[in-house]
C-alpha cells in the first residue's frame, strides 16, 4: 500500500476535526480532563470486576459485575462505533461504558448489559444508552436516543401493555441518567462541599417498562476524602453523596486521576465494591475477569 502524503493526512483531519459537533459548553461542576486524557488513545480498556450485589425478588443476591471503560470513535451518522478505512470519514469521540450484572436467582439467571455512550470532550453530555436483558421468559431492550431532533426512549419487551414503544423524553440540557453516574460522577470537580442540584433519569437495567421513566430531582455532594479498602489496599478516594428521589446512594471514586469507581452503596439494596481491574484490549481476551 502506497504511503498517504502527508498533506492528505493533514487535509483528512482537518475534515474529521471540522465535522465533529461541537462541544456543548461544559457545567462549572465538571471536568472532562480525566475523559481527555492520552491514557484512553492507547487502544486499550479499563476492565474491573466488583463485588456487587442487587435485590431480586425480595431477596439480595450477590454476583461479580463487570464494568469495561474505552474510548471509541463514534460515527455522527449511523451513531455506532465507526469502522476503518477512516479517511474522509467525521467522528465522534466518544467514552463507552459496559456494565455487565450477570446472576442467578430461585428461579433462573437474570443477565444484563448496559451500555453508556458520553462525550469525551464532556463526559455529562449522554450520546446514547443502551440495556438488554435475557432471563427465561424472554428478551428486553431498550434505547436511549439523543439525536434526531428530540430525545426518545426505543423499547422492546415480552411484557402485555409494553411490547414495542417508543417515548418522548423530556431529556434537557444538564439531565442526567442514572446509569450514566459511573462517569458523569468520575467527572466532578472534587472539592469538599462541592454541590449541585440535577435532574436524573432512574436506572433502566430491568426486564420491564413498569416503573415510570420520568426524571428525579437529585442533590449531588462531594463531601470529601476517605480511604477505600481493596485487594490492592487502602485507596485515597473521593466520597460523593447521591439523594435520588427516597433512594440515597454513596459513592467512592479513586482520588488519583483517572478516578476510578472504588465502591457503590444504594439504599435500594444495590452495591458495588472494586476486586480487581487491568487494563486489556478485551475484545481480543480469552478471559473477562481482569487480573491484578
Amino acid at each position: 500500500m502506497r504511503p498517504m502524503p502527508a498533506a492528505l493526512i493533514l487535509l483528512t483531519g482537518a475534515l474529521v476535526i471540522a465535522a465533529t459537533p461541537a462541544a456543548p459548553p461544559e457545567p462549572s461542576h465538571f471536568d472532562s480532563a480525566w475523559a481527555r486524557d492520552s491514557l484512553w488513545d492507547d487502544g486499550q480498556a479499563e476492565v474491573a470486576l466488583y463485588a456487587a450485589r442487587r435485590p431480586q425478588y425480595g431477596k439480595i443476591e450477590a454476583y461479580e459485575a463487570v464494568f469495561i471503560v474505552v474510548k471509541e470513535d463514534f460515527s455522527p451518522q449511523l451513531y455506532v462505533k465507526a469502522d476503518p478505512p477512516y479517511e474522509g470519514k467525521s467522528f465522534l469521540p466518544v467514552l463507552k461504558l459496559n456494565a455487565v450484572h450477570s446472576y442467578w436467582t430461585a428461579n433462573y439467571p437474570y443477565h444484563f448489559l448496559a451500555s453508556v455512550f458520553v462525550r469525551r470532550d464532556a463526559p455529562a453530555a449522554l450520546v446514547k444508552l443502551t440495556v438488554g436483558s435475557q432471563e427465561w421468559c424472554g428478551n428486553t431492550f431498550k434505547e436511549v436516543r439523543t439525536w434526531g431532533g428530540r430525545p426518545e426512549l426505543v423499547a422492546h419487551t415480552y411484557f402485555d401493555g409494553e411490547g414495542d414503544s417508543v417515548r418522548r423524553l423530556d431529556l434537557r440540557p444538564g439531565d442526567l441518567l442514572e446509569d450514566q453516574l459511573p462517569l458523569a460522577l468520575r467527572s466532578l470537580r472534587f472539592q469538599p462541599g462541592l454541590r449541585l442540584e440535577r435532574r436524573v433519569f432512574p436506572s433502566l437495567i430491568s426486564n420491564n417498562l413498569r416503573r415510570p421513566f420520568e426524571p428525579l430531582n437529585a442533590a449531588i455532594e462531594v463531601v470529601g476524602e476517605e480511604a477505600v479498602s481493596t485487594p490492592a489496599g487502602r485507596l485515597p478516594a473521593w466520597k460523593i453523596t447521591v439523594q435520588l428521589g427516597e433512594l440515597q446512594q454513596t459513592w467512592w471514586f479513586e482520588k488519583a486521576a483517572p478516578h476510578a469507581l472504588l465502591k457503590m452503596e444504594s439504599s435500594d439494596g444495590r452495591a458495588w465494591q472494586l476486586k480487581a481491574r487491568t487494563r486489556k484490549p478485551y475484545w481480543q481476551a480469552v478471559t473477562y475477569r481482569p487480573e491484578m
